[in-house]
């Protein structure tokens, strides 16, 4: 007895399931290459160049700040400077400087030397104001002016000698306490009986502008004139001195002298001002036109 051969059915009359069991049975085998070759290409994707720009060993320069950043909170550059001394004793002022720097003892700091200077002023003021009471006084005005000179141009002398510069704090400290020293000594000597306190002013408003000045070419062309026609900070004490002991002896006379209903003191100190005044002007336009071609570099 024949069996019945079981019908063949064809792919129309398959149903879902089996259709799916068929497909993944004949994946590795009907389809073996192009199943390979699918997964390659899914696998690495094509590559795709991109026109990155070179890298350049030397070092990238900082993009400039903006108002749109965090402030720079860091210290500014070293203030480092030429110093220029033309002045009369400028010479004979530094030779005699090392020496006492060659034999000033270990203790003694530049910053003790500073302080020094400031406190000879003090006493300069202290002794010029008690020259109201007793003229004898003038010789603590003159011991302070000592003092003040000694601490003021031995201290740099001295960290420059032992070679402990400090460029950025030192020269802070120092001319700080030169603005400080100068204040006292003109107020002083304003309230002595040697000079009035408007010829002071008008002395310390020319010395405190030229300092400005000297502080405009540090910054600018890192140069610092320690003296100008001459005429630096030791030349000025002298000259404090010479003219209190020209006052000592001549006499009450010479500050009260009058002419039209003022003081001849005043009237003589205000020319010379205008007169220092002009020079500096001089000095500014000379300066500039000097020193333009390299400001605009």
């Amino acid at each position: 007895m024949l069996n019945r051969a079981q019908p063949c059915r064809g792919p129309e009359s398959l149903s879902a399931e089996d259709l799916s069991l068929k497909l993944s049975q004949s994946d590795g085998a009907d389809q073996g290459p192009l199943r390979a070759e699918r997964k390659t290409t899914l696998a690495e994707p094509p590559s795709t160049q991109l026109d990155l720009p070179q890298q350049s060993s030397e070092p990238t320069p900082r993009s400039a700040p903006t108002d749109d950043g965090a402030p720079d909170k860091g210290p500014g550059k070293p203030v480092h400077h030429v110093r220029v001394n033309n002045s009369f004793l400028g010479t004979h002022e530094r030779n005699i400087l090392q020496s006492l720097a060659a034999r000033t003892p270990p203790a003694v700091t530049p910053d003790l030397l500073t302080l020094l200077g400031l406190i000879g002023a003090l006493l300069v003021l202290v002794g010029f104001a008690a020259c109201n009471v007793s003229p004898w006084f003038v010789s603590l005005a003159i011991l302070g002016l000592f003092l003040n000179w000694l601490g003021d141009s031995l201290d740099g002398t001295l960290a420059r000698y032992r070679k402990i510069e400090r460029p950025d704090f030192g020269y802070f400290l120092d001319h700080s306490c030169d603005l400080i020293s100068q204040t006292f000594i003109f107020v002083g000597l304003g309230l002595s009986p040697y000079f009035t306190l408007f010829s002071a002013q008008l002395a310390l408003s020319m010395y405190l502008l030229m300092t400005s000045f000297t502080y405009l070419k540090v910054l600018v062309l890192k140069t610092h004139h320690l003296s100008y026609y001459g005429v630096g900070a030791t030349e000025l004490r002298l000259l404090v001195i010479a003219w209190a002991l020209f006052a000592l002896w001549y006499g009450p006379g010479l500050i009260d002298a009058q002419f039209m209903g003022a003081r001849v003191i005043d009237v003589t100190i205000f020319s010379l001002w205008s007169l220092v005044f002009v020079a500096f002007l001089w000095k500014v336009w000379s300066d500039m036109k000097l020193f333009r071609p390299i400001l605009d570099k």
